[in-house]
């Protein structure tokens, strides 16, 4: 579920809920059996249901926000480990590579050794024959 650029969106803002469903929080009072204290308490306790809903739409606001930043976390996670197998693979690769370089090297050099010695090694007994 990610969005351009590999990052989840944000999903539906519980904020922007429409003031029509807070009409269905209001507490309707027959006004023939209140009276004056009772209608304040009603409007304190309705204040109060008010500022109940304004924090929870807070609430799920920061957790809907919370989510997407672990979604991009998660999917950040998922590319590193991803780059970090490519990594093993291609140093694997090199590695073989370089080993078989260095080996023909080395081949080379020891073959080139062998054959000077064998060259001295030769001249030195031409010349002790030719002495005898």
């Amino acid at each position: 579920m990610a969005a351009a650029g590999g990052f989840a969106s944000r999903p539906q803002n519980y904020s922007s809920i429409r003031e029509d469903d807070d009409e269905a929080l209001d507490i309707r009072v027959d006004s023939q059996n209140t009276r004056s204290t009772g209608d304040e308490n009603v409007k304190a306790l309705h204040g109060q249901v008010q500022e109940v809903v304004g924090v929870m739409k807070q609430n799920i606001d920061k957790l809907l926000d919370r989510d997407v930043a672990l979604n991009n976390l998660v999917t950040r996670a998922d590319d590193l480990q991803t780059s970090a197998t490519t990594y093993n693979q291609t140093t694997k690769q090199l590695r073989n590579k370089f080993w078989w370089k260095n080996a023909k090297t080395n081949v080379c050099i020891a073959g080139i050794v062998v054959t000077v010695l064998i060259i001295i090694i030769m001249s030195i007994s031409l010349s002790r024959n030719k002495k005898n």
